[in-house]
């Protein structure tokens, strides 16, 4: 065999090698044929400690489901809620109203009940957060992939983002009650 053949041969055969030790790293997607969250997700804990008994660490936790045809969005999706699980817990505020209005009509009454809930969050900082688990799946009926993650953040960080959000709150209400006594 010439030099040229021994040359084409080991190019070869270590392209073939590449190849081969290429697709052993990839992890194929499951494809399930009924729906179903990790038992991680479902009972996704708000604060909990890993570790070992004297070197634990305290973690806030929050969890975000994704799905959509397209892996990486269905993965962006899970991680948006996630991370806006945290802005709800460190800066969100609920409003609430329940009307029932009873009309009478020709003696007939009707009965109208509504309930409105809004629930915002302002901007709000969120840094340390490390992403620890997350599971995808496709679902066999739709093709679409869905995609669970919780996050966690060491909870010193999440408790002075905490006091953070209250100070920017109080100041705003010294803001606006100075605001108001000087144009009164």
């Amino acid at each position: 065999m010439t030099k040229l053949g021994n040359i084409t041969k080991a190019l070869t055969v270590t392209t073939a090698l590449l190849a081969m030790s290429a697709c052993s790293t990839m992890k194929e997607i499951e494809i399930r044929e009924t729906k179903a969250n990790p038992n991680w997700y479902q009972d996704c804990e708000q604060i909990g400690s890993e570790g070992w008994l004297f070197w634990k660490t305290d973690y806030a936790y929050s969890c975000g489901m994704g799905e959509s045809k397209f892996e990486q969005a269905s993965e962006s999706q899970a991680y948006a809620f996630a991370v806006k699980g945290y802005a709800e817990r460190i800066n969100g505020m609920v409003n609430s109203s329940t009307t029932v209005d009873i009309k009478g009509n020709n003696g007939v009454e009707s009965r109208v009940t509504q309930t409105i809930v809004r629930h915002s969050t302002t901007d709000t900082s969120i840094r340390e957060h490390v992403e620890v688990k997350k599971h995808a799946y496709e679902l066999a009926a739709t093709g679409r992939v869905h995609t669970y993650v919780r996050i966690k953040m060491p909870l010193n960080v999440f408790d002075k983002l905490l006091a953070e959000a209250k100070n920017d709150k109080n100041a705003k209400t010294i803001g606006a009650i100075k605001h108001s006594s000087t144009t009164n």
